[in-house]
């Protein structure tokens, strides 16, 4: 049955520019396409109209996005298939590892008509050095953002009892193991790093929904600041790794070093900070209830809201000079030729499918 995962393999984050794009496809993989291109040069496009072809034949598809510009797509994953597709250009660049055996890299700058693009030399460097700068003041923006994350979580831990919490923590890792491993087939990764939501110009985009849709048991702790999700979540994957299970982890947009979700998928169980999990959980557990939230410094959340937003605005910013490239690349550009290398890759990826 056809499905539909949606999550992101960068995030425009405190730390700057923040890639997984090395977790799109693991090394159990048949094949892996890795397209070289520029600005406007159909690389999404392409991916996605492989997609809408697997999903016509009844496949899993993981669309990975673009944190700046989610309508688009970094990366393409048929999982029953175990091929994967991916933009390898700066800023996530991605290489061959298996370069004539499963990878390909598929060069689509030599589809660019030089001469025609030559009278844009001068709007492209200017687009490219004003997108770098956009880029920086967004970066600086959601640094300072952590830095208030990071004072709101010291504030707040004064009024948790972290006995409470611990107990709580405990509790959730002995009843989540006692499941026994369903030996449920193989998977890309033994430990595997995304995103489910990103920072981008359109503003925060969540696809959370998407990761937790299907698995059997989901699991939402809710908890404020400081509170101790990330710490349960650590926890739960150390545990995991003890168990040599299979694990997806979900990075929080912002400060990535934080999780956000853990997927077992061994014993097929989700465990979620995220706000979706509310709506697919057999079990919630609140940590709110061992917090004195009187202790709140509510001008301290406006202040981390606000940085959010300004960060947010200049992604737009950069967002503009990108579509400025894109325009000026779109006239240089043989897309019959794009087109040809599209249905090539669609030959080969389906051509057993009956």
């Amino acid at each position: 049955m056809a499905k539909i995962r949606r999550m992101f393999p960068g995030g425009n984050t405190a730390s700057g520019f923040y890639s997984f794009h090395d977790n799109i496809m693991g090394p159990n993989r048949e094949k892996f396409y890795i397209l070289k291109g520029m600005p406007g040069g159909g690389k999404s496009s392409l991916m996605k109209e492989i997609g809408r072809r697997a999903l016509k034949e009844g496949f899993t598809v993981e669309y990975h996005h673009c944190p700046s510009d989610p309508e688009s797509i970094d990366g393409l994953v048929i999982q029953e298939l175990k091929v994967g597709i991916v933009d390898g250009t700066a800023p996530h660049i991605v290489d061959p590892i298996y370069p004539g055996l499963m990878d390909r890299l598929i060069d689509l700058v030599q589809y660019i008509d030089e001469d025609i693009l030559k009278p844009s030399k001068n709007d492209i460097i200017k687009a490219k050095r004003n997108n770098k700068k956009a880029y920086g003041k967004a970066f600086t923006y959601f640094k300072a953002a952590k830095i208030i994350y990071k004072l709101i979580e010291e504030n707040n831990r004064d009024g948790v009892d972290f006995k409470g919490i611990n107990r709580e923590g405990s509790l959730l890792i002995d009843e989540i193991f006692s499941e026994k491993p369903s030996g449920s087939g193989e998977f890309f990764f033994k430990e595997r790093h995304l995103f489910s939501n990103a920072n981008t110009p359109e503003g925060f985009i969540d696809y959370t929904d998407s990761i937790l849709e299907g698995v059997k048991r989901v699991i939402y702790i809710e908890g404020d600041m400081g509170t101790g999700k990330a710490e349960i979540l650590n926890r739960l994957i150390e545990e995991g790794r003890i168990r040599d299970y299979s694990l997806e982890v979900y990075h929080n947009s912002t400060i990535p070093e934080e999780v956000e979700t853990l997927i077992i998928k061994d014993i097929d169980t989700c465990i979620t900070s995220n706000r979706r999990g509310h709506e697919y959980a057999y079990k919630r557990i609140n940590l709110n209830q061992y917090f004195d939230e009187k202790i709140k410094d509510d001008k301290d959340y406006q202040t981390y809201d606000l940085l959010i937003s300004k960060g947010i605005y200049h992604l737009s910013k950069a967002r503009e000079n990108h579509e400025i490239l894109e325009k000026a690349y779109r006239l240089a550009i043989n897309y019959d030729e794009i087109n040809r290398v599209k249905e090539e890759l669609a030959e080969e990826i389906f051509h057993n499918i009956k």
